[in-house]
């Protein structure tokens, strides 16, 4: 007589299981904080290179238009967007031809062209800094227009929480260049 076979039961035993929860715990407590900063880091890194091309924009566009071209922080408040003083709202490029410049500069006029218009930064990122003006106005030669000894533009873009090297500095050089450092954050 033949005896009925008892299939190969498959699967994991009790003691398998919880090992793997065990060593998934641990690989996950050691990877979300990575993951995280990496996420702050290409964030800031994506609204600093944002900046940047503004910049940039307004530079060449002053330099093609041959007027004074405006960036500045954009008040998005109104049904028509205006310079204001908060960059965290967002930021333009407007042609400025009514700035007066040096020590007695003042905000771009409201009447101007927008050129290009940026949303406001995302995740709680705060753009400021000692010399971080609400505008920067390009002359037609490229340069900015900016008061005999005074400090050049230095913004500095943070999210919270910052941790490690994941703030940005934007400088503004009198040549009108901007380029963006990686810093601690502070």
């Amino acid at each position: 007589m033949n005896t009925p076979q008892h299939p190969k039961t498959r699967g994991f035993t009790l003691l398998e299981l919880l090992i793997a929860i065990a060593l998934l715990g641990i690989l996950l407590t050691v990877a979300v904080p990575s993951f995280l900063n990496a996420i702050q880091n290409s964030r800031v890194t994506t609204q600093a290179n944002d900046l940047v091309t503004a910049f940039q924009l307004a530079r060449s566009e002053a330099l093609k238009r041959k007027v004074p071209v405006s960036i500045c922080a954009a008040d998005t408040s109104a049904a028509t967007p205006t310079c204001g003083s908060d960059w965290t709202e967002g930021w333009m490029v407007i042609v400025d031809d009514s700035g007066v410049g040096g020590a007695n500069a003042t905000y771009a006029d409201f009447d101007d062209d927008v050129i290009r218009l940026w949303q406001g930064t995302a995740g709680d990122t705060t753009i400021g800094g000692a010399n971080a003006n609400d505008f920067v106005r390009y002359l037609p030669n490229g340069q900015i227009d900016i008061a005999v000894g005074a400090a050049a533009p230095t913004y500095q873009m943070r999210i919270p929480d910052c941790t490690g090297p994941n703030q940005r500095n934007i400088e503004v050089s009198r040549t009108g260049r901007a380029n963006v450092e990686r810093v601690e954050c502070s």
